[in-house]
């Protein structure tokens, strides 16, 4: 397999595909699908980068489906991760979501596919906070939390 270098001056709009590797060292602006994804330190994607294996050493903000994602102490991440495998180094930077997935190519291998309930940070109303924070499952609403008020009891 080959090897594609992205230059550091190089900012590119729109899609890439390769069979090979890409080494991203400039700018891209939409998406990139290659077999394996190195994005440099300094380098930056701003859409979708999908990957057998990726690591990040600079800049995302967009979404990465990798089967294996490796976030080095350099990386800057902002947005969702869906993978089979995740490293995070303690100094990386991630604001987003993360789900694990066993076919995260959509190659046709078993893919686990959250429930409406499972989700995080639904607007449906299921979830409350109460004035200190702290949530509690309600028995009587079929284990949904509940705020736990100062006297409750709880």
């Amino acid at each position: 397999m080959s090897e594609s270098v992205i230059a550091d001056d190089l900012h590119i709009k729109g899609e890439v595909t390769t069979s090979g590797d890409i080494e991203l060292k400039g700018t891209l602006e939409g998406e990139v699908t290659c077999r394996t994804l190195l994005i440099a330190q300094d380098a930056r994607v701003e859409g979708k980068a999908t990957a057998e294996k990726v690591v990040v050493r600079g800049t995302v903000e967009g979404t990465i489906n990798g089967v294996r994602v490796t976030l080095t102490s350099s990386a800057k991440v902002k947005g969702e991760l869906i993978c089979k495998a995740l490293s995070v180094d303690e100094e990386a930077y991630f604001d987003g979501t993360s789900q694990r997935v066993n076919d995260p190519l959509g190659l046709g291998l078993e893919e686990h596919k959250p429930k409406a309930e499972e989700k995080s940070g639904s607007a449906s109303g299921e979830t409350s906070k109460a004035p200190n924070g702290n949530m509690t499952p309600d028995k009587r609403s079929g284990g949904k939390l509940q705020p736990i008020s100062a006297g409750s009891g709880h």
